[in-house]
């Protein structure tokens, strides 16, 4: 980035008169998009871009991205003018330029972090009145009358976004029971939907900006069209983006009543749960897809950063999150369940040689006292992302060999292969009413999140609920 300074300067001086570059840091986060922050004559401003590759691509052919970034900085800008709470934006990126395709906006107010909004002392009176503020900002998205917008955003029915998924889904040529079993709960109770509105479709914790007041932004509207509001309202519920506070539904930071609630008052519309409950599916599961199509993106060498690959694991997550949710939807409860190996120590010796689990606790020492301990910034995000994967390479090694085996015992137990089980579960979702089946996917299910993301908060929900100490 560095290497283009002038031509960043350029475009500032154009669009925002004379004056200097300076201070121009990444900022972390940002699996799709990369944002640069930056000082431009007396204020800050923020370069919103795709990240830097060979063969930079627009974003209505990447992994994740809907919309071009020309169209999302015209609906940011006709938003802003109509008081929504988004930046400014102040200049497009020449498309042949450089820099490649992109647009600056003025640097709104407050932190985007996850980790800090929800747990810091100083956000405490943010997070009480952060619902009533998400919702009302919400429901003015929601009003806007799609015929008026000034660009043209496609729509999506229910039915074309399940169909959109499981075709991302398939091109991998995935075998996974529990996605499978999602997918044959959604399409048969798919809903019609008749109310179609401007929807920002990853409406959550990490795409706002929030002060000690609440709510100052909302951001990244690439997946931005016109569909079911009911896919943004569930959207913030996602159990992925509760970071940690798995019982506050809403974002980590408001129960799923208040939330619900909250919105009815704001909209002047009552939500229909029925729906509202298959969304939620919908979009765990989504998340599931994303994050195979976004490792996939690490193996074919169009964004080779070790940030996908932990993405990629990131699937066990979303398995655990099926579960928990389709349980409901089936009769029984399942045997309570042992609870599954999660220690490791890779220092007790296995043979008089250095074992592969010892060779990957010496490289991660190492990483997080020369590395990670020094870094800051968007270095030191990629530093604890590179650390994390390690940490799941080094849980395999130890534990991964054990849960193999015991899954295909299983597996010559129940008396069929793997390909076969998916492809039952697929065909029907009463499949899993099967005692033995349920009792797999749900051990399959912890196996593999204790070797992805032991911390992750629905693990230790589902071993709350399913197994015996």
């Amino acid at each position: 980035m560095e290497a283009h300074l002038d031509a960043l300067a350029a475009i500032c001086r154009a669009a925002l008169g004379p004056g200097e570059v300076t201070q121009l840091r990444q900022l972390s986060g940002g699996a799709s998009m990369e944002s640069w922050r930056f000082s431009h004559g007396d204020r800050d401003w923020v370069l919103r871009r795709l990240p830097f590759t060979d063969n930079p691509s627009d974003p209505a052919d990447n992994d994740v991205g809907t919309i071009s970034l020309a169209t999302q900085a015209g609906l940011i800008a006709h938003l802003h003018q109509q008081g929504i709470r988004v930046p400014e934006i102040v200049a497009q990126l020449p498309p042949e330029g450089p820099l490649g395709q992109g647009f600056i906006m003025a640097c709104m107010p407050g932190e985007a972090l996850p980790g800090r909004l929800l747990n810091k002392p100083e956000f405490t009176e943010a997070r009480a009145v952060l619902s009533r503020q998400c919702a009302r900002e919400l429901a003015a998205i929601h009003a806007f009358d799609p015929a008026l917008l000034p660009v043209n955003l496609p729509t999506y029915s229910p039915r074309q976004l399940l169909e959109e998924q499981e075709r991302y889904y398939r091109q991998f040529g995935s075998s996974n029971p529990v996605l499978e079993l999602a997918f044959a709960f959604l399409t048969a109770r798919c809903p019609e939907s008749s109310d179609y509105r401007l929807v920002h479709a990853d409406f959550r914790m990490g795409n706002f900006l929030v002060d000690a007041g609440g709510l100052t932004a909302v951001l990244d509207w690439e997946l931005a069209h016109i569909g079911d509001p009911l896919r943004d309202l569930s959207f913030l519920c996602t159990p992925s983006w509760r970071f940690g506070h798995y019982g506050l539904e809403a974002g980590g930071f408001a129960t799923l009543d208040a939330w619900l609630a909250d919105y009815a008052a704001a909209s002047g519309r009552a939500v229909a749960r029925e729906n509202f409950d298959w969304w939620m599916v919908f979009n765990t599961l989504w998340w599931g897809v994303t994050c195979l199509r976004m490792g996939s993106t690490y193996r074919d060498g169009s964004v080779p950063i070790v940030e996908r690959t932990v993405i990629g694991r990131r699937v066990s997550e979303v398995e655990v999150d099926l579960l928990l949710q389709l349980a409901t939807y089936r009769g029984g409860h399942g045997i309570a369940l042992p609870l599954p190996e999660t220690a490791v120590d890779p220092r007790l010796p296995t043979a008089q040689e250095i074992s592969y689990p010892e060779v990957m606790a010496s490289l991660r020492d190492w990483a997080l006292s020369q590395v990670t301990s020094g870094a800051d910034g968007h270095t030191a995000f990629e530093a604890r992302v590179a650390n994390n994967a390690l940490g799941i390479a080094s849980r395999a090694l130890q534990l991964g060999p054990g849960f193999e085996a015991r899954q295909s015992s299983r597996l010559a137990a129940m008396g069929v292969g793997a390909d076969a089980l998916c492809q039952s579960l697929r065909d029907d979702f009463s499949a899993c009413e099967d005692e033995q089946t349920w009792d797999h996917l749900r051990l399959l299910t912890l196996e593999r999140l204790v070797i992805d993301q032991p911390k992750y908060a629905g693990l230790a929900v589902a071993m709350q609920e399913w197994c015996t100490g």
